[in-house]
């Protein structure tokens, strides 16, 4: 997740949490203020009606009584008026057919205040002269006050939804604003692999005093990287030369030694014969100082290449004619079935053909005596694969890694610099190549389709 996205969500969530907390505490204080009004409302009216009645209750004028209890019917949120004698019976009331009845127990209240389900109920003492003679009863509705506190609820959750989207959008250009230098940091750094990267564009940069010391820690590491990258190609040539130098003087010494000795008997017999054995070895001798100087001639020298329009197809069937009575002298089966339509890329005919060649050299020595080598072509959108498979002796987990490294060979007669010479080739193309061992051995040479050929498709 990106730094803005998780500054936006924080934002969010704290804005969110701290909306949440002020709105419970303001429903809170509301309704407390509601509740107080009820109260106040009930005790006042109750009083009232207690006032009112008291001479009629001494005179037991109960059509006064009844007048003063229907007097608070349209009293906002009255709900029940009534009023109770000394012994609990109610003698007037705004319902009619409780009159003459004993009031519930919740009447009978020793407290004068008392909240029931959603109703607020309230009671005053008629006295005379200290003497009890009964009790007024006020009920009011609590409706009017939820539906008050529901509105203000709903207010709040609109005033937090707008508040919300304009602080999101407030957010969203802030952190613009904000990570404006990070993001532009992160885009010039992100060029460094491409190599078209610029320290002075970074240097000339002006970002925010908070961000300065980043910024001058990434050009001093760039810097550092370029000293070091410097330092580790050297050492890698220097390392590379040498490798190359021990390898050199130990493929020369050989056929040198081998000549050196072959002089000594010469001299010491005497015998200058041009078909004398001894001529025979210097002539091989030589012959094969010639074929490893033209190997290492092929590997070091910059390669040059003449692309052309091939089809795969045609070049493998040539190469199967051209080697196929060389496997089969070692009773091994050269397999390769044709297939339908052609096969096209664009590359060095000569320099594919060497790589072909090469890996089926390989196979054939890993075979040594019977056995099979498969060659298949296959064709998708971009690529095609020359897979060449060989149920050989097969190659170590641990020699895979390093198959494509120059000089590196496991047989006793290589020098190692022809699948590295086949690697460079393929890449060249833009291609790609690979081996797996798991059973069998299983070369795949992939090159980019023939554009045309890619287009027709």
């Amino acid at each position: 997740m990106s730094l803005k996205k998780r500054l936006i969500i924080y934002m969010m969530l704290i804005f969110l949490l701290v909306m949440i907390f002020i709105g419970y505490i303001l429903v809170s204080q509301q309704q407390d203020i509601f509740k107080e009004e009820i109260e106040r409302r009930g005790r006042l009216l109750a009083s009232t009606l207690a006032k009112i009645s008291r001479e009629p209750m001494l005179v037991y004028e109960f059509s006064t009584l009844n007048q003063n209890v229907l007097s608070f019917e349209e009293e906002k949120d009255v709900i029940e008026a009534k009023i109770l004698n000394n012994n609990g019976r109610i003698v007037a009331s705004i319902d009619h057919e409780e009159e003459g009845k004993f009031a519930e127990s919740d009447y009978e209240l020793t407290e004068k205040h008392k909240y029931l389900d959603n109703k607020f109920l309230s009671t005053a003492e008629i006295r005379y002269n200290n003497v009890y003679m009964g009790k007024a009863v006020i009920v009011l509705s609590l409706d009017s006050m939820y539906e008050k506190i529901s509105y203000s609820v709903k207010m709040i959750v609109i005033v937090l939804g707008v508040s919300f989207l304009f602080l999101l959008l407030f957010i969203n250009f802030v952190s613009d604003h904000l990570l404006k230098p990070v993001i532009n940091l992160a885009n010039i750094v992100r060029k460094i692999p491409n190599r078209n990267f610029e320290i002075e564009e970074l240097k000339d940069k002006k970002p925010p005093k908070e961000l300065q010391e980043l910024y001058n820690s990434v050009i001093w590491m760039y810097e550092e990287m370029l000293m070091i990258r410097k330092r580790l190609i050297e050492r890698t040539q220097m390392a590379t030369i040498g490798k190359m130098s021990a390898y050199f003087a130990h493929e020369i010494r050989n056929p040198l030694e081998a000549m050196s000795g072959a002089i000594e008997v010469i001299k010491i017999k005497g015998d200058f014969s041009t078909e004398s054995t001894f001529f025979e070895i210097i002539k091989e001798e030589i012959t094969t100082l010639n074929k490893f100087l033209d190997e290492f001639l092929n590997f070091t020298r910059i390669k040059s290449y003449m692309f052309e329009k091939i089809d795969l197809n045609h070049l493998i069937k040539d190469i199967h004619v051209l080697l196929q009575p060389m496997f089969k002298a070692k009773n091994i089966e050269l397999i390769y079935q044709e297939p339908e339509t052609e096969h096209l890329v664009q590359g060095d005919i000569s320099k594919i053909k060497s790589v072909i060649t090469n890996i089926l050299f390989n196979a054939l020595e890993a075979l040594n005596d019977g056995g099979f080598v498969k060659i298949e072509l296959n064709k998708n959108k971009d690529f095609i694969e020359i897979k060449i498979e060989d149920n050989g002796k097969g190659i170590n987990d641990k020699d895979i890694e390093k198959i494509f490294n120059p000089f590196f060979s496991t047989k006793k007669t290589g020098n190692g610099i022809g699948l590295s010479i086949s690697k460079e080739i393929v890449e060249g193309h833009d291609g790609e190549i690979l081996v797996e061992a798991d059973t069998n051995t299983i070369f795949t040479v992939k090159l980019p389709v023939y554009k045309d050929d890619n287009k027709d498709e």
